[in-house]
């Protein structure tokens, strides 16, 4: 964990709190010991993204309105759904190996030289 946050600017509480939810959920299992930490579960082309935003912020639910539905309500609830569909359907299309690829091909696109 120490070296995610040492990388990342995503504070240790919350990384701990990340780590925990996706433990419950079965997508990482956390080790003890020197060499401890947390590993993925399954192989990183079997995770995709909407699993992992699931598990982080939580299922996408409708909110209960018992206001009366205008048209004006219902016309930007109807843009929302598509837009949560879009989402759903990016997110589903890309795995945790997806990202460690494209990371990689952009990291030799533009290396770093030091003197």
């Amino acid at each position: 964990m120490s070296e995610i946050t040492a990388k990342q600017p995503i504070p240790e509480r919350y990384l701990e709190q990340i780590l925990t939810n996706l433990r419950r959920a079965g997508v990482v299992q956390s080790q003890r010991g020197s060499k401890g930490g947390f590993i993925l579960v399954r192989e990183p082309w079997q995770i995709t993204l909407l699993e992992i935003v699931t598990v982080v912020e939580g299922e996408r639910k409708e909110k209960d309105s018992s206001e009366a539905r205008t048209l004006e309500k219902t016309l930007v609830h109807e843009v929302w759904e598509q837009a949560n569909a879009a989402s759903i359907e990016v997110l589903n299309s890309y795995t945790l190996q997806d990202l460690c690829q494209q990371r990689e091909a952009r990291a030799q696109q533009s290396p770093m030289y030091y003197i």
